[in-house]
Protein backbone atom coordinates (compact mmCIF):
# COMPACT_ATOMS: atom_id res chain seq x y z
CA UNK A 1 0.00 0.00 0.00
CA UNK A 2 1.36 3.73 0.51
CA UNK A 3 3.80 3.15 2.85
CA UNK A 4 3.10 7.39 2.81
CA UNK A 5 5.77 9.51 4.60
CA UNK A 6 4.44 12.06 6.92
CA UNK A 7 6.94 14.33 9.04
CA UNK A 8 8.76 13.37 11.94
CA UNK A 9 6.25 12.31 14.29
CA UNK A 10 7.13 12.37 18.15
CA UNK A 11 7.71 15.51 19.98
CA UNK A 12 10.11 13.10 22.57
CA UNK A 13 12.78 12.04 19.96
CA UNK A 14 15.50 13.95 17.85
CA UNK A 15 16.58 13.04 14.66
CA UNK A 16 18.47 9.90 13.84
CA UNK A 17 22.10 10.41 13.49
CA UNK A 18 24.35 11.17 10.37
CA UNK A 19 26.11 8.08 9.46
CA UNK A 20 23.25 5.69 10.70
CA UNK A 21 23.85 2.02 8.79
CA UNK A 22 21.92 1.82 5.91
CA UNK A 23 20.03 -1.71 5.92
CA UNK A 24 21.70 -4.18 3.62
CA UNK A 25 19.06 -5.79 1.18
CA UNK A 26 19.41 -9.48 1.19
CA UNK A 27 17.19 -12.25 -0.70
CA UNK A 28 13.52 -11.16 -0.28
CA UNK A 29 11.77 -12.56 2.46
CA UNK A 30 8.78 -14.65 2.16
CA UNK A 31 6.40 -14.96 5.20
CA UNK A 32 5.98 -18.37 6.50
CA UNK A 33 3.18 -20.48 5.33
CA UNK A 34 0.44 -19.67 8.72
CA UNK A 35 0.83 -15.72 7.80
CA UNK A 36 1.11 -16.35 4.08
CA UNK A 37 -2.16 -18.08 4.56
CA UNK A 38 -3.70 -15.08 6.42
CA UNK A 39 -2.34 -12.60 4.57
CA UNK A 40 -3.76 -14.27 0.93
CA UNK A 41 -6.95 -14.72 2.16
CA UNK A 42 -7.36 -10.71 2.59
CA UNK A 43 -5.30 -10.47 -0.60
CA UNK A 44 -7.70 -12.70 -2.60
CA UNK A 45 -11.19 -11.02 -1.02
CA UNK A 46 -9.79 -7.65 -2.07
CA UNK A 47 -9.13 -8.75 -5.50
CA UNK A 48 -12.28 -10.55 -6.08
CA UNK A 49 -14.24 -7.63 -3.90
CA UNK A 50 -12.80 -4.62 -3.57
CA UNK A 51 -13.96 -1.70 -1.58
CA UNK A 52 -14.71 0.99 -3.63
CA UNK A 53 -14.51 4.84 -3.55
CA UNK A 54 -16.92 7.87 -3.78
CA UNK A 55 -16.30 8.18 -7.42
CA UNK A 56 -16.34 4.42 -8.12
CA UNK A 57 -12.91 3.52 -8.01
CA UNK A 58 -11.09 -0.07 -6.90
CA UNK A 59 -9.38 0.60 -3.58
CA UNK A 60 -7.92 -2.74 -3.08
CA UNK A 61 -5.77 -2.01 -0.63
CA UNK A 62 -7.95 -0.19 1.40
CA UNK A 63 -9.83 -3.16 1.58
CA UNK A 64 -6.72 -5.25 2.79
CA UNK A 65 -6.23 -2.65 5.51
CA UNK A 66 -9.93 -2.46 6.81
CA UNK A 67 -10.35 -6.69 6.99
CA UNK A 68 -7.29 -6.94 8.95
CA UNK A 69 -7.89 -4.09 11.00
CA UNK A 70 -11.84 -5.46 11.89
CA UNK A 71 -10.23 -8.64 12.79
CA UNK A 72 -7.72 -6.89 15.03
CA UNK A 73 -10.26 -4.89 16.32
CA UNK A 74 -12.89 -8.17 16.97
CA UNK A 75 -9.83 -9.57 18.84
CA UNK A 76 -9.42 -6.82 21.26
CA UNK A 77 -6.72 -5.29 19.30
CA UNK A 78 -4.52 -8.38 20.22
CA UNK A 79 -4.54 -10.18 16.43
CA UNK A 80 -0.86 -11.01 15.87
CA UNK A 81 -1.77 -9.07 12.34
CA UNK A 82 -1.67 -5.29 12.31
CA UNK A 83 -2.98 -3.45 9.95
CA UNK A 84 -0.86 0.11 8.61
CA UNK A 85 0.41 1.20 12.19
CA UNK A 86 2.46 4.47 11.70
CA UNK A 87 6.16 4.55 12.82
CA UNK A 88 8.23 7.28 14.17
CA UNK A 89 11.35 7.01 12.18
CA UNK A 90 13.14 9.81 14.13
CA UNK A 91 13.46 7.37 17.19
CA UNK A 92 15.95 4.57 17.85
CA UNK A 93 14.65 2.08 16.84
CA UNK A 94 11.48 3.60 15.00
CA UNK A 95 8.69 3.67 17.65
CA UNK A 96 4.70 2.66 16.97
CA UNK A 97 2.88 5.75 17.16
CA UNK A 98 -0.28 4.25 19.22
CA UNK A 99 -3.48 5.09 21.22
CA UNK A 100 -2.51 6.60 24.93
CA UNK A 101 -5.61 4.91 26.46
CA UNK A 102 -5.17 1.78 24.13
CA UNK A 103 -1.61 1.00 23.54
CA UNK A 104 -2.33 -2.06 21.60
CA UNK A 105 -4.79 -0.17 19.10
CA UNK A 106 -2.90 1.72 15.95
CA UNK A 107 -3.79 5.80 16.19
CA UNK A 108 -6.60 6.54 14.23
CA UNK A 109 -5.73 9.88 13.63
CA UNK A 110 -2.36 10.95 12.90
CA UNK A 111 -2.86 14.54 12.26
CA UNK A 112 -4.74 15.09 15.16
CA UNK A 113 -1.89 13.09 17.06
CA UNK A 114 0.67 15.69 15.93
CA UNK A 115 -1.60 18.52 16.80
CA UNK A 116 -2.18 17.44 20.54
CA UNK A 117 1.57 16.02 21.40
CA UNK A 118 4.01 17.79 18.61
CA UNK A 119 5.44 20.63 20.18
CA UNK A 120 3.90 24.08 18.26
CA UNK A 121 1.38 21.85 16.83
CA UNK A 122 1.11 21.22 13.24
CA UNK A 123 2.55 24.93 12.73
CA UNK A 124 5.92 23.55 14.24
CA UNK A 125 5.54 19.87 12.47
CA UNK A 126 8.46 18.82 9.58
CA UNK A 127 6.29 17.26 6.52
CA UNK A 128 9.55 16.25 5.30
CA UNK A 129 9.44 12.43 3.26
CA UNK A 130 10.39 9.90 5.55
CA UNK A 131 9.86 10.69 8.85
CA UNK A 132 6.98 8.63 9.56
CA UNK A 133 6.27 5.61 7.67
CA UNK A 134 3.44 2.82 7.62
CA UNK A 135 4.15 -0.49 6.65
CA UNK A 136 0.71 -2.22 5.42
CA UNK A 137 0.83 -4.85 7.74
CA UNK A 138 3.12 -5.87 11.12
CA UNK A 139 3.29 -9.10 12.06
CA UNK A 140 3.89 -9.03 15.94
CA UNK A 141 5.17 -11.95 18.27
CA UNK A 142 2.35 -11.58 20.94
CA UNK A 143 -0.60 -10.01 20.20
CA UNK A 144 -0.54 -8.85 23.18
CA UNK A 145 1.66 -6.48 23.37
CA UNK A 146 2.72 -3.61 21.15
CA UNK A 147 4.37 -3.79 17.68
CA UNK A 148 7.83 -2.55 18.75
CA UNK A 149 10.75 -3.57 17.00
CA UNK A 150 11.32 -6.94 19.93
CA UNK A 151 8.04 -7.91 19.08
CA UNK A 152 8.12 -7.82 15.42
CA UNK A 153 8.02 -10.99 13.51
CA UNK A 154 8.23 -9.51 9.67
CA UNK A 155 6.83 -6.36 8.24
CA UNK A 156 4.86 -6.86 5.39
CA UNK A 157 4.05 -4.63 2.00
CA UNK A 158 0.96 -5.16 -0.14
CA UNK A 159 1.48 -4.36 -3.51
CA UNK A 160 -1.46 -5.03 -6.65
CA UNK A 161 -0.77 -4.59 -9.40
CA UNK A 162 0.37 -2.11 -11.65
CA UNK A 163 2.16 -0.97 -8.19
CA UNK A 164 5.83 -2.02 -8.17
CA UNK A 165 8.20 -2.13 -5.30
CA UNK A 166 9.91 0.59 -3.16
CA UNK A 167 13.57 0.31 -2.23
CA UNK A 168 13.99 3.21 0.00
CA UNK A 169 10.63 2.01 1.32
CA UNK A 170 11.31 -1.43 1.94
CA UNK A 171 14.93 0.03 3.47
CA UNK A 172 13.28 1.98 6.11
CA UNK A 173 10.93 -0.61 7.62
CA UNK A 174 13.82 -2.70 7.55
CA UNK A 175 15.03 -0.45 10.24
CA UNK A 176 11.53 -0.87 11.28
CA UNK A 177 11.81 -4.79 11.73
CA UNK A 178 15.10 -4.43 12.58
CA UNK A 179 16.50 -6.80 9.71
CA UNK A 180 15.79 -6.32 5.88
CA UNK A 181 15.42 -10.51 6.37
CA UNK A 182 11.83 -9.88 7.87
CA UNK A 183 10.35 -7.31 5.26
CA UNK A 184 8.55 -9.06 2.58
CA UNK A 185 6.39 -7.44 -0.44
CA UNK A 186 3.33 -9.91 -1.39
CA UNK A 187 0.72 -9.06 -3.78
CA UNK A 188 -1.88 -11.53 -5.76
CA UNK A 189 0.73 -13.52 -7.58
CA UNK A 190 2.00 -14.79 -4.73
CA UNK A 191 -1.56 -16.28 -3.79
CA UNK A 192 -3.21 -18.42 -5.27
CA UNK A 193 -6.65 -17.31 -5.27
CA UNK A 194 -8.07 -19.80 -7.99
CA UNK A 195 -8.17 -21.96 -4.91
CA UNK A 196 -9.48 -19.35 -2.64
CA UNK A 197 -13.23 -20.44 -0.71
CA UNK A 198 -15.14 -17.16 -1.47
CA UNK A 199 -17.15 -18.05 1.62
CA UNK A 200 -14.30 -18.06 3.88
CA UNK A 201 -14.02 -14.54 5.46
CA UNK A 202 -10.59 -12.78 6.90
CA UNK A 203 -11.85 -13.78 9.97
CA UNK A 204 -11.60 -16.98 10.06
CA UNK A 205 -8.87 -17.44 8.27
CA UNK A 206 -6.64 -15.54 11.68
CA UNK A 207 -8.73 -18.11 13.94
CA UNK A 208 -7.55 -21.11 11.82
CA UNK A 209 -4.12 -20.15 11.59
CA UNK A 210 -4.07 -19.18 15.19
CA UNK A 211 -5.62 -22.20 15.53
CA UNK A 212 -2.65 -24.43 13.47
CA UNK A 213 0.02 -22.64 15.17
CA UNK A 214 -1.49 -23.42 18.86
CA UNK A 215 -1.39 -27.17 17.98
CA UNK A 216 1.55 -27.10 16.54
CA UNK A 217 3.47 -25.42 19.48
CA UNK A 218 1.55 -28.29 21.77
CA UNK A 219 2.62 -31.06 19.61
CA UNK A 220 6.26 -29.48 20.27
CA UNK A 221 5.78 -29.52 23.64
CA UNK A 222 4.36 -32.89 24.28
CA UNK A 223 7.40 -34.58 22.54
CA UNK A 224 9.37 -33.86 25.53
CA UNK A 225 7.59 -33.31 28.49
CA UNK A 226 10.10 -33.28 30.77
CA UNK A 227 12.06 -30.84 29.27
CA UNK A 228 10.31 -28.83 27.03
CA UNK A 229 12.13 -26.66 24.48
CA UNK A 230 12.85 -23.34 24.85
CA UNK A 231 10.02 -20.62 22.61
CA UNK A 232 12.69 -17.94 22.93
CA UNK A 233 10.44 -16.39 25.64
CA UNK A 234 7.33 -16.12 23.53
CA UNK A 235 4.15 -17.37 25.00
CA UNK A 236 1.70 -19.55 22.89
CA UNK A 237 -0.72 -17.89 20.93
CA UNK A 238 -4.52 -17.18 22.00
CA UNK A 239 -7.16 -19.34 21.91
CA UNK A 240 -9.29 -19.51 18.36
CA UNK A 241 -11.73 -17.10 17.70
CA UNK A 242 -15.25 -18.28 17.99
CA UNK A 243 -16.48 -17.52 14.24
CA UNK A 244 -20.44 -17.81 13.52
Amino acid sequence: MSGRAYGANSGQGGMSPKGETTPVRLRPATPDPVDKKVICKAVCVCSREPDTGASGQSLKQQCVSRNLRDVDRSMGWKSPYKSEVNYDMTQIPPSPIMRSASPLEPHPYLPGWIQKYWPGGKDAYPARAGAVRRPDVVIVKDGSLPPTQDNIKSVVEIKFPPQERDREQEDDYARIAGSPEKVATMGPGDCDCSDDDANESPLRAVSEALSELGRSLRQLLNRSPASPPSMGGLPLPPPPIVVP
